[in-house]
């Protein structure tokens, strides 16, 4: 699934390449995956529409228009937004955007169509303003994250992929975190003491910058807009990672599910 690094990484681009441009139609539309909107609405609504901003916040990617329209974009587990000189073909495409100059496209896969695409005046959408902070570049200090971990007793990872406490952590870079931090995700979260709250504080904002610099991991579906692979997969030394050695202690890493998804981690050097 995409996370904020491989979301942050599709942001950059479109930020580059997007604002300024017009949305001349809509070519494709998948009516499952709208929410806020109809079919009919959305053609209507963004034709002739310029691009005036792209930005983000956790996983979801928020395209300002003029007229103060907000598209909010959400990728799901398997999607792929595609920026394509030519009229996409193939299987999964649910929503393909003709843009003003040359006929390029902006271009929405998803194979599971788990993804969403919200329309809305004013602000992004709703489920957008229920998050907490960004887990990546958010006003927020170890001092703030004891209080949030506070008299939690849900498992550490189940905190991590909470996005209303922080926003943009998923399954992938929770595992990453905890191994960082030495920290096992069963572990209730209220539970830390002063120090390991501090190791986990700095642990997410060192492993997603590290996601970021890397463009993001590609072990599944998640490419950039050009359809290009990130990096991070080459990095990881718990998620995936069950039965093989701790690349730290080496011992076995072990396999749990935990809020409903696998988990890998060392027993014997996270605690």
């Amino acid at each position: 699934m995409p996370e904020l690094p491989e979301v942050e990484t599709i942001r950059r681009q479109l930020a580059n390449r997007l604002p300024g441009r017009r949305i001349v139609s809509v070519e494709r539309s998948e009516p499952f995956m709208l929410r806020d909107v109809s079919v009919a609405k959305l053609a209507s609504s963004l034709r002739g529409r310029r691009v005036e901003s792209v930005t983000r916040r956790g996983k979801f990617l928020l395209l300002s228009l003029e007229g103060d329209l907000v598209l909010t974009v959400h990728l799901g587990m398997t999607g792929q937004l595609l920026l394509q000189a030519e009229k996409p073909s193939g299987d999964h495409v649910r929503f393909s955007f003709i843009l003003e100059g040359g006929g390029s496209r902006l271009v929405f896969r998803d194979m599971r169509k788990f993804g969403r695409l919200h329309l809305t005046h004013g602000g992004p959408a709703a489920r957008v303003e229920a998050m907490g902070p960004d887990a990546w570049l958010g006003d927020w200090t170890a001092d703030d994250l004891a209080r949030l971990l506070a008299r939690r007793r849900a498992p550490l990872k189940a905190f991590l992929l909470d996005q209303r406490r922080l926003a943009g952590v998923g399954n992938i870079y929770a595992d990453e975190i905890l191994f960082e931090a030495g920290l096992s995700p069963l572990r209730p979260a209220g539970a830390l003491s002063p120090g390991e709250v501090g190791r986990l504080a700095a642990a997410v904002r060192e492993k997603l910058d590290e996601g970021v610099r890397l463009r993001g991991c590609s072990i599944s579906d998640y490419v950039d807009v050009e359809g290009r692979a990130g990096g991070f997969q080459g990095t990881l030394k718990a998620y995936g990672r069950h039965g093989q050695s701790c690349l730290r202690c080496g011992a076995t890493l072990v396999r749990a599910i935990v809020a409903g998804r696998g988990t890998a981690f060392c027993p014997s050097c996270q605690h």
